[in-house]
């Protein structure tokens, strides 16, 4: 666990950052030159100890060396490049949940530490000549509607689902982490997420319509389930039970149908 806290951005700062960081991109900036490891800012200055320059440089040493070797224009390459940003920023920064919970801890680590390691993957699109980068991507709820910062989800879904996403071939993508981490209803109960996860591997990959579709369906009845029964008060084989019965279910419904 970090023993310094992680600076911060303010949402006006991050937008504006980001507007900037998009601007100098579209004019023939490379991303490596957007880094600037050396201003440490907060938005809380009495939260504790903040990091010196030389030790956000180390963080971001130790994150980039890892993500090497991936084909961003596969699938294969994009999905394994996530999680192993997300393990990167787990076993090296370690946040605390006061930081990680925080939108401008993120918008910090994305525009200031890892902005090339964040524009690999979401680049944006010029559109009239001008650049514009996915805010929801970069800094999230600072800049958007949708909590979808590209580091912060990649540090939960690992943080969460480690060793079993880790396991997955082929590994997970958008749509199933769409199904197990999009509804806040689920997603609170971990141990209902990571049961879920092994079983959407065991039956999905052979379903018609892939592993995907399948991922979907199962969720929207683990939901369901939800409305009726308080899930996080069951043991771990009564959870582990009754995600297996919803599993089986869809499988037991498609041989009768033929499908």
């Amino acid at each position: 666990m970090s023993a310094v806290v992680i600076p911060r951005l303010r949402a006006g700062e991050a937008i504006q950052l980001l507007a900037d960081h998009a601007r100098r991109l579209g004019e023939g900036t490379t991303p490596d030159y957007l880094v600037d490891t050396n201003r440490i800012t907060t938005d809380d200055p009495g939260a504790g100890p903040l990091p010196d320059s030389h030790q956000v440089s180390a963080w971001r040493e130790a994150i980039v060396a890892r993500l090497t070797g991936f084909d961003l224009t596969t699938k294969e390459g994009r999905d394994g490049y996530g999680m192993e940003l997300g393990r990167a920023i787990s076993e090296v920064i370690d946040p605390i949940c006061a930081d990680a919970s925080h939108d401008g801890v993120w918008s910090y680590l994305s525009l200031r530490v890892l902005p090339d390691v964040v524009f690999a993957r979401w680049p944006g699109e010029t559109i009239v000549g001008e650049l514009r980068l996915p805010a929801d991507r970069w800094i999230g709820l600072q800049g958007g509607k949708l909590d979808r910062s590209y580091l912060k989800q990649s540090w939960r879904r690992w943080t969460i689902l480690g060793d079993v996403m880790a396991d997955a071939d082929p590994l997970f993508g958008e749509t199933e982490f769409g199904a197990l981490l999009d509804r806040s209803s689920l997603a609170r109960d971990q141990r209902l997420v990571r049961e879920s996860a092994a079983a959407i591997l065991e039956y999905g990959a052979d379903q018609p319509g892939g592993r995907a579709e399948f991922a979907r369906k199962f969720m929207s009845l683990i939901a369901a389930r939800t409305g009726s029964r308080l899930l996080d008060i069951l043991t771990d084989q009564e959870l582990h039970d009754v995600v297996e019965e919803q599993a089986s279910s869809i499988v037991r419904s498609r041989a009768r149908r033929g499908v």
